[in-house]
């Protein structure tokens, strides 16, 4: 759960209505989401829009790759949020730090604490990603970034766990969180050094393979998910987007915290079904698995390490990281259980 940043509601509004002629009259925080602070904005009979605020070093090209993205998207009736753009055709704005991001206000319930997925609501999700990659051939040109199999986050990550296992003082954070902090790093260190390793494996595995390539969204989960009304499935934030391998987008329903992995069976003859068969391989869905699990990992790490845990709390952020470094005995059997199901469906899969 997101906390709302301390920030110039007034400001903001003002820049709603001089950047991009929205009549902004309030503003409600939306308490959703990992690395962005949304808001809903009030402008006027009965309209409404929706600010993302994302830090700069985290915006990945903001406005010149995923925003012309969406917009392409959205006219091939791919279901996403159209970007707003403003008055100079421009589409985002530097706001207080930050960088902010307006899109059409999509009515519906956020799935980020859906838990249940029911077939009906399953395969909706299954139809949407199938969609997306289905759509590279007209808006690849769009996508600024190519999956590129890099880890600039294991180094920062093992000089942290370093120095917290040689007791050394790190640069910021309160004495409490990071005495809990080292009670979770310092047993796990050498598991996960080891994950480091296996991960660094499966990254030169998955380098070598001649892949299909499409586009990405990278993070499709429920908090990325709107479902309106009338049952249509919107995905949201898109600034992770990049051209890789379908299995950069199927991973997440193969057997992570967000979807169950007794269901990927299912998900993967749906999926197949709309877009194509594609060419899969289990050591790939394990790259992805272990870079999921060790970047999300390093992001909390170094929050509670530099005192920056504004966004869910030290608690929560402690939570999180404690159950990212229990899941790492579970990686292997996901990755043979994806490489069952493969084998089970027949198709152009990678031998094992």
């Amino acid at each position: 759960m997101r906390i709302e940043p301390t920030l110039d509601s007034v400001s903001l509004m003002e820049l709603l209505r001089g950047q991009y002629g929205l009549a902004a009259t309030g503003l409600t925080f939306v308490p959703f989401g990992m690395d962005s602070w949304s808001y809903v904005a009030a402008c006027g009979d009965d309209q409404r829009a929706f600010v993302k605020l994302v830090r700069p070093s985290s915006a990945l090209g903001a406005g010149v790759s995923e925003m012309p993205l969406m917009a392409a998207l959205a006219e091939r009736a791919v279901p996403v949020p159209r970007p707003i753009a403003r008055r100079d055709g421009r589409f985002s704005s530097a706001f207080n730090g930050y960088e902010a991001q307006v899109f059409e206000y999509i009515e519906g319930r956020n799935l980020e604490n859906e838990t249940a997925w029911p077939d009906e609501l399953y395969g909706r999700i299954a139809d949407l990603v199938a969609a997306v990659h289905a759509s590279t051939s007209a808006v690849g040109p769009l996508v600024k970034r190519v999956e590129d199999y890099e880890l600039p986050f294991i180094g920062p990550l093992l000089e942290t766990v370093a120095a917290i296992e040689a007791g050394a003082e790190l640069p910021a954070g309160d004495d409490l969180t990071l005495a809990r902090l080292c009670e979770l790093v310092i047993p796990r260190g050498p598991e996960l050094r080891r994950a480091v390793g296996r991960l660094e494996e499966l990254r030169d595995r998955a380098r070598e393979r001649d892949s299909d390539k499409v586009v990405c969204h990278t993070d499709i989960w429920g908090s990325n998910l709107i479902q309106a009304p009338d049952g249509t499935l919107y995905l949201l934030d898109w600034n992770g987007a990049l051209l890789g391998p379908p299995e950069c987008d199927l991973f997440m329903f193969a057997g992570t915290v967000f979807f169950p992995a007794d269901r990927f069976d299912w998900f993967l003859e749906r999926y197949e079904a709309v877009f194509r068969q594609v060419l899969l391989d289990a050591r790939t869905f394990g790259f992805y698995f272990y870079r999921r699990n060790l970047e999300d990992l390093a992001a909390l790490v170094a929050s509670i390490a530099e005192r920056r845990t504004d966004a869910l709390g030290s608690a929560e952020t402690l939570a999180v990281a404690g159950r990212l470094l229990a899941s790492f005995p579970r990686l292997e059997a996901r990755i043979d259980h994806v490489a069952d199901v493969l084998d089970k469906a027949g198709g152009p899969r990678e031998p094992r």
